[in-house]
């Protein structure tokens, strides 16, 4: 890898929106991008202070998560631009590890944007692609992450998809209860549109509703025939939040600086959903086992890490 691929790189403009797959240029991170390595890549990437989801958390730090969309944007722009797949192809992730060793390199001052460059390497496996790589700011690791993308051929992944759902739900599901969401400082949020979970119902303790609103400018930015995973993460993020409180594992705001997640299979988007959490720690650092259940079936899981901060 070169060891300062950010040195040819522009913050100063953003990519058109299709580029990344995306209609909004709000939803836009990626300013500009290389090919550094026969496989690697260095893609520049700006998250503006002011984002309607991504700059909404009470904890005065810009939001790790958002490099996990910074990194999706970076494999498109690789697998369009590089790797000549074309554009359309459905795509899924089915497991994602992060971690943030330097915390420090996500302290917001109020004005500036969260930037830094995705160095990626992007290695192909049947049909997926396995992508690995770190987010630096200012020339520092700030963060780790890898993915795994399996693609769908084209012509088909209605008939998939299909199929999977005709396989889960052979009975139609009674529809879900109007749930009333969390007030935004119990999830960690300040805009009452980005809470995406409800309070546990009645003898259902930590089993979360999953609230689904597709008119989010950012979770629905494009269409989609299932939940994507940003919003399966913030989901069980928020639930993590709202737990670690109330068992006392946490008095005031809580970063993500960790995650072990797996998407076996595509979460229905009119299906009703919950997320699963139980935490365990110290006040400071948190672990939280995750799931997202439908149906009756386990559908993501995983651990995620938060540390307090304050």
């Amino acid at each position: 890898m070169s060891h300062d691929p950010a040195a040819s790189l522009s913050f100063d403009t953003f990519v058109p929106p299709a580029t990344v797959n995306r209609r909004s240029a709000v939803e836009v991170f990626v300013t500009d991008h290389t090919r550094i390595g026969p496989d690697e890549y260095a893609i520049a990437v700006r998250v503006e202070p002011g984002h309607p989801l991504w700059s909404d958390q009470v904890a005065p730090w810009h939001d790790p998560v958002a490099i996990i969309e910074a990194f999706r944007q970076a494999f498109v722009v690789v697998r369009h631009g590089y790797l000549d797949v074309r554009r359309g192809t459905p795509s899924a992730v089915q497991h994602l590890t992060l971690d943030v060793p330097e915390l420090a390199a996500f302290r917001v001052d109020g004005t500036a944007p969260l930037q830094g460059v995705v160095t990626v390497r992007v290695t192909p496996r049947d049909a997926a692609y396995d992508i690995a790589g770190t987010f630096a700011v200012a020339g520092a690791p700030a963060m780790t992450l890898s993915f795994d993308s399996v693609l769908f051929p084209r012509e088909s992944y209605r008939e998939i998809r299909a199929y999977q759902r005709a396989r889960r739900f052979a009975e139609p599901l009674a529809p879900a209860a109007e749930a009333k969401p969390f007030l935004p400082e119990a999830v960690g949020r300040r805009d009452p549109a980005n809470v995406v979970i409800a309070p546990a119902a009645p003898g259902r303790p930590g089993r979360f509703p999953l609230l689904v609103d597709r008119t989010h400018p950012s979770f629905f930015d494009r269409d989609y025939d299932h939940i994507p995973a940003s919003l399966l993460i913030e989901g069980m993020r928020q639930a993590a939040l709202h737990t670690a409180t109330e068992a006392g594992l946490r008095g005031g705001e809580a970063v993500l600086t960790g995650a072990e997640l797996d998407f076996g299979i595509f979460v229905e988007i009119d299906v009703p959903a919950e997320c699963v959490v139980s935490v365990t720690g110290e006040r400071g650092a948190i672990t939280a086992t995750v799931g997202i259940d439908q149906g009756g079936v386990r559908v993501s899981s995983g651990t995620l890490a938060l540390t307090e901060v304050r």
